[in-house]
Parts: structure tokens; C-alpha cells; sequence
């Protein structure tokens, strides 16, 4: 059984990439402090890298969307970028905070997407 995927794959790419550019700007802008008691940013962190993950997935650089090997392969590389874009805000230009529970947040919100993502896999029948 095939479904007809949500959108083009031109406008699946164009989303990430808008997606991910703004992303890359919002966590690399210069000496942004947020002023707010608590860590409640650690669920943006969750929500926005697992988005970035099934957008990436989504783009089916690997194969169909859904496709096993689409998301295993997706995984690492949404990983890494979720490292160097925190190691990122380190550099003394960014004047950003790096944190480990920041990179944890990250990783975690690209592990449930995975998850998502693998719940609602297709297999091949080829």
C-alpha cells in the first residue's frame, strides 16, 4: 500500500531548509540572553530538534520518507548537527551559552522523532 505524501518533495526541501536556516540564526545570534526563571527552554530544544529531525527525514535523502533506511540514516546526521550546533554557540564571536543539558535536549527530541518516525515506517515490498 503507497500514500500520497503531504507535500512535493521541492516543498519538503524548501521547508527544512527555511526550517533549518532560521534555526541556525536563532541559536547562533549574537549575546541573546532569555530572561526567564527555570529551564523551560530545554522543551523548545526537545520540540525544535525533533522537528528538524522529521523534516530532514521527510526530505528522503536516503530513500523513500518512510523508508527504514531513510530514518536510520538521518538519525546520526541530525545528531551531529545537534552537536555542532551547540558547540557552536561556544565560540566567543556567538557569546552564546553551550550546555550539555542543551546538547542532551536536543538529542532527546531527535530520539522521539525517530521513534515517530519508525512507528509510521513503510516497509519495501520489493
Amino acid at each position: 500500500m503507497t500514500s500520497t505524501p503531504w507535500a512535493s518533495p521541492a516543498l519538503r526541501r524548501f521547508v527544512f531548509g527555511g526550517f533549518a536556516g532560521l534555526l541556525f540564526m536563532m541559536t547562533h545570534w549574537p549575546r541573546v540572553a532569555i530572561p526567564a526563571e527555570g529551564r523551560w527552554d530545554l522543551l523548545v530544544h526537545t520540540s525544535v530538534f525533533g522537528t528538524w529531525a522529521i523534516l530532514l527525514m521527510s526530505t528522503g535523502p536516503f530513500g523513500p520518507a518512510r523508508s527504514p533506511r531513510n530514518i536510520t540514516r538521518c538519525v546520526p546526521i541530525a545528531m551531529i548537527y545537534a552537536c555542532i550546533d551547540e558547540g557552536l554557540q561556544a565560540v566567543p564571536l556567538v557569546a552564546r551559552v553551550a550546555a550539555w543539558d542543551d546538547l542532551a535536549a536536543n538529542i532527546t527530541g531527535i530520539l522521539i522523532a525517530s521513534l515517530i518516525a519508525w512507528r509510521f515506517r513503510v516497509e519495501s515490498t520489493a
